[in-house]
């Protein structure tokens, strides 16, 4: 993955990332004042392109670049395999990615991304803080980035499944994570939820978080954000943003 970036502009960033907390009281009035006037989403795209970074560009590094060979990796909502390649090498052989990922319309290409890898694995399942089967909303547009759990985040003419759904807890007996990176459009709070054991295990050296703030809102959950970064916190990690919607919580290696 090659990135090439304004100096001028990331050194600004950089010293953004460690100043602000887009999950504090201040920033969530912020952000919900934005949301009701409508000037949310073209501010975001104005922030982007005053940093000239492409989006979740901050974030991949901060991922990656906490990555030690040998790791365990979980990319719990792995759609199909966007981070496979990266998080292989990263790993290396000694290392193991785990593919989390529920939806039956992402797993061919998921599938036939984790057979370029040795060390990658997939498992067809969510994580959450239940157990069981629960409904799954799949655009019927193809476009297998916004699935998920809520409706709310893909459109109202979702076609609705049923997956199967797992604490992340049970999951971690059988590959004991070190790194966890999590996108899964609006239930985020729900699988930390699901791994109150986990988080307290020393081992597990980062937890990496896309932060669906407008599905969390559309979802009654304004409040969640919040909550997420209180969990991470309360386990031992220091929480920094990569940008407004991106948080790489890490604590010391075990």
């Amino acid at each position: 993955m090659t990135i090439l970036f304004n100096s001028e502009k990331l050194c600004w960033f950089h010293f953004s990332e460690h100043l602000m907390d887009y999950a504090g009281g201040w920033a969530l009035r912020a952000r919900r004042i934005g949301q009701n006037i409508g000037i949310l989403r073209p501010m975001v795209r104005f922030y982007r392109k005053m940093l000239n970074v492409d989006y979740e560009q901050a974030f991949d590094r901060g991922v990656t670049q906490r990555i030690r060979p040998g790791d365990t990796i979980w990319d719990v909502g792995a759609n199909i395999g966007h981070y496979c390649a990266a998080f292989s090498r990263a790993t290396g052989p000694g290392g193991k990615v785990i593919a989390i990922e529920p939806s039956p319309s992402s797993l061919q290409k998921l599938n036939e991304c984790a057979r370029n890898f040795t060390n990658v694995a997939v498992e067809n399942l969510g994580l959450a803080d239940t157990e069981g089967q629960t409904a799954f909303y799949i655009s019927k547009s193809g476009n297998t980035v916004v699935e998920g759990l809520s409706r709310k985040s893909v459109n109202d003419d979702a076609e609705e499944i049923s997956v199967m759904v797992m604490k992340g807890d049970r999951l971690a007996k059988k590959y004991p994570p070190n790194l966890i990176k999590i996108d899964v459009e609006g239930f985020e709070l729900e699988v930390l939820e699901g791994l109150t054991e986990t988080l307290k295990h020393p081992a597990l050296h980062t937890v990496a978080i896309e932060v669906h703030f407008m599905t969390l809102a559309s979802r009654g959950r304004e409040e969640a954000p919040t909550a997420i970064r209180d969990i991470l916190v309360e386990n031992g990690f220091v929480c920094r943003w990569t940008d407004p919607s991106h948080v790489v919580a890490s604590r010391t290696f075990a």
